[in-house]
């Protein structure tokens, strides 16, 4: 079944946002994080090249000039987004985990909505005013980085130490064959204490997670409860993972 036009047009999108992130890219590259064919690909970027948006020499592909990404398109708009919905799934009363995700962060501002306890590694979540919430914001100590992460036996042991109702997750990559990852060993330490003691798992995860694999596995497909990912996500690729036994949410923007 050939795929319609706006499936297309918003592929070719995705490509230009995936350019303005990381000016230049390999067809390889661009076919596995948008999960096309290699000749779907160079037709894409061919398309593209005729419009003149972007260069293609030797299988790689260059922007030619960073555009204004729209608002609705924006990286840290569609973080928030996935944020957004992971706490409507979160009831009153619970306990939740967050990692140190950026995307797993945005999930806070909307729990402390709600009367929940928070446990996180991410140093940023002491800025935040909770003097109008009946949340509870706890951090877990240990190492912490320059970027305020939290890290070491320290903040290991605060995850061990409790049973959460809830754990809401980011990643740097994300594939049916090699699981959850991220790229820094001692986070991924904490990230697995968090899956560990945690009765559910919700991992939110960008279009660009999708299909790529980091360092060190933090989790498996079979840990996920809940996948929350955007539109710009291929339909293939979620289908894959509905049919792995995955439920996933793709959150309109």
């Amino acid at each position: 079944m050939k795929n319609s036009y706006q499936e297309i047009k918003n592929r070719r999108k995705q490509i230009i946002n995936l350019l303005n992130h990381q000016k230049t890219l390999s067809l390889n590259a661009l076919s596995d994080k948008l999960n096309v064919s290699i000749m779907t690909m160079r037709r894409d970027c061919s398309y593209l090249a005729n419009q003149g948006k972007v260069i293609q020499d030797k299988g790689l592909i260059t922007l030619v000039k960073p555009e204004e990404i729209p608002l609705t398109d924006s990286v840290s708009y569609i973080k928030q987004c996935l944020g957004k919905e992971a706490a409507a799934h979160i009831e009153k009363h619970s306990w939740i985990f967050i990692n140190s995700s950026t995307t797993a962060f945005e999930a806070i501002p909307y729990l402390l909505k709600k009367d929940v306890n928070i446990l996180t590694n991410n140093g940023y979540a002491g800025n935040l005013d909770i003097r109008k919430s009946n949340s509870k914001i706890i951090l877990s100590g240990g190492n912490i980085s320059r970027k305020l992460i939290m890290s070491g036996e320290w903040a290991v042991d605060a995850f061990l130490k409790i049973y959460a109702d809830w754990a809401i997750i980011g990643c740097a990559g994300i594939s049916l064959t090699r699981g959850i990852s991220t790229p820094f060993m001692e986070e991924a330490k904490v990230n697995k204490a968090i899956i560990k003691q945690a009765k559910k798992l919700i991992v939110v995860a960008d279009y660009s997670k999708f299909n790529q694999f980091s360092n060190f596995t933090i989790g498996q497909i079979s840990d996920i409860d809940l996948l929350i990912t955007d539109t710009f996500t291929p339909k293939k690729t979620i289908e894959k993972f509905s049919k792995a036994g995955v439920q996933v949410i793709q959150v309109k923007l």
